[in-house]
């Protein structure tokens, strides 16, 4: 699978989620604040600046009717050295490059020619000379006056952006102590339905959160989770005590059967008769079995080994056995990849066990030879390890596949010819999960049934850290026993 495929098949985390959301929230309600601060300005901003220019035009006017004319030429030169305002005759030929029309500056215009009239020219640029230029007449003879066009900027600073950042990070945090205050509950939440999945006992929730919904939802869990244990405990205490009290009058009637005299053909179908009840009541016992060891570091090929060893399969003539590693080679011994996974070692074992049994009794071909290949290798994030076992035997419909994993739950007996208890599967399913693995079943090519699990792989450093616990451990065991002797 390409990352791409990865990328879309990925849900992004609620956190992240919820946080974008919020951001997005903020930014746009900030950028609708700054348009709306905008258009309520603007207004007073345009009245402001009309009328600083209505009245510079209308001063310097009057300064320069009112004045001597044997001064005003010193007038003129002291107004454009302390106040930067120019006074030039206007000229039909001057080039002029007039103020937009749209805006602030069109409302800027329109408040001036109220006032000076409407044949007023605001102007940024005359004869290429910028600055703002607004016309008026002394007399009847046209003008310009010039000033700086500094009035028609906002005057804005930089003092803005200081305080945007400022809102903008403290948002942020509020982002994320606000999202962090709705999705905690709900990651805790996450991780005891997790826990609660893989067969294992979580601590309860909090019954005493700081919102009332929260609060109904865990007192509503751990009320399941209590249900859920007795439930639990009913059924196991109700399998293991038939199972208990079938093993006794099993093992009389085989007792029986041995030393009556009847015919070989007629014993021989008996005790397999009786063999077949005590599996059916081995796996009763084996499914209400519940181990409360903690999970130790387990390597998964040797496992694997161990149980085709005991299996006594590799020796079967019936039996064509292949060893497939994916991408790993394999070992010279004909051992599979050492991988490291965290479970117990004898749950892991009656796992396999049960996967081996389920192919010898249902996966065998017309032949009556089972074609059986067992791989292990790595996935392709190499993040699991992918156990395999495939046969080329009847195989399963895709609609039967979810049916037999339940409890109880076999195949067609017509079909296959072979009956059972409907636990070997469910009991792989629970030891599996409780590692936080899965269990899946596929169509094999051409025929026959591929079961394939997984189980998280030890990262590296996990690994060595169990390894130099593992050394601790023996070190102090074996330190403890001199002194015990002693």
């Amino acid at each position: 699978m390409s990352w791409i495929a990865k990328l879309k098949t990925r849900r992004p985390s609620l956190f992240w989620r919820t946080f974008l959301m919020l951001c997005g929230l903020i930014f746009f309600s900030v950028i609708g604040w700054l348009q709306s601060f905008r258009v309520l300005s603007e207004l007073p901003y345009s009245q402001g600046v009309a009328q600083h220019i209505v009245s510079t035009v209308n001063i310097t006017k009057y300064a320069l009717v009112t004045a001597d004319p044997l001064y005003r030429t010193d007038f003129l030169q002291a107004l454009a050295a302390r106040e930067g305002v120019l006074i030039s005759p206007r000229d039909d030929t001057d080039r002029v490059v007039r103020i937009a029309s749209d805006g602030s500056t069109g409302l800027i215009e329109q408040l001036v020619r109220a006032q000076l009239g409407q044949d007023t020219v605001l102007a940024t640029k005359v004869n290429g000379n910028e600055g703002l230029w607004v016309t008026f007449d002394i007399d009847g003879d046209q003008y310009w006056l010039q000033t700086k066009d500094d009035a028609l900027d906002p005057p804005y600073g930089t003092a803005w952006l200081w305080w945007a950042i400022a809102a903008g990070a403290a948002s942020l945090f509020g982002a994320t102590l606000l999202t962090r205050h709705v999705i905690d509950p709900l990651a805790r939440l996450s991780q005891f339905a997790t826990q609660l999945g893989q067969g294992r006992q979580p601590d309860p929730l909090p019954e005493n959160a700081s919102t009332a919904e929260i609060q109904a939802v865990n007192v509503s869990f751990n009320r399941m989770v209590k249900d859920l244990q007795n439930i639990e405990a009913d059924r196991e205490l109700l399998l293991a005590g038939v199972s208990h009290d079938l093993r006794t009058p099993i093992t009389r009637l085989r007792l029986e059967i041995e030393l009556s005299s009847l015919s070989d053909d007629s014993r021989t179908a008996m005790v397999s008769d009786l063999e077949q009840m005590e599996n059916i009541v081995n796996q009763f016992l084996a499914y209400s079995r519940r181990s409360s060891e903690a999970q130790v570091m387990v390597n998964l090929s040797e496992a694997l080994d161990a149980a085709l060893h005991n299996a006594r399969i590799e020796s079967d003539s019936s039996v064509d056995l292949r060893k497939m590693t994916g991408k790993e080679k394999i070992g010279p011994d004909g051992s599979f990849p050492e991988l490291w996974v965290m479970a117990h070692p004898l749950e892991l074992s009656r796992a396999i066990q049960n996967l081996i049994t389920n192919a010898m009794r249902y996966g065998r071909s017309d032949d009556g030879i089972l074609h059986l290949s067992i791989g292990l290798e790595k996935s392709e994030d190499q993040r699991d390890a992918v156990l395999t076992v495939e046969d080329r035997g009847q195989g399963l419909p895709p609609e039967e596949r979810e049916r037999v994993m339940r409890p109880f739950e076999r195949g067609e007996s017509a079909r296959t010819g072979v009956s059972g208890s409907g636990l070997g599967l469910s009991i792989v399913d629970r030891i599996v999960r409780r590692s936080g693995g899965s269990v899946e079943l596929l169509s094999a090519v051409p025929r026959g049934l591929l079961v394939k699990v997984k189980f998280p792989v030890l990262a590296p450093s996990a690994l060595k850290k169990a390894l130099k616990e593992t050394d601790k451990a023996a070190d102090k065991i074996a330190k403890d026993e001199p002194e015990a002797e002693a």
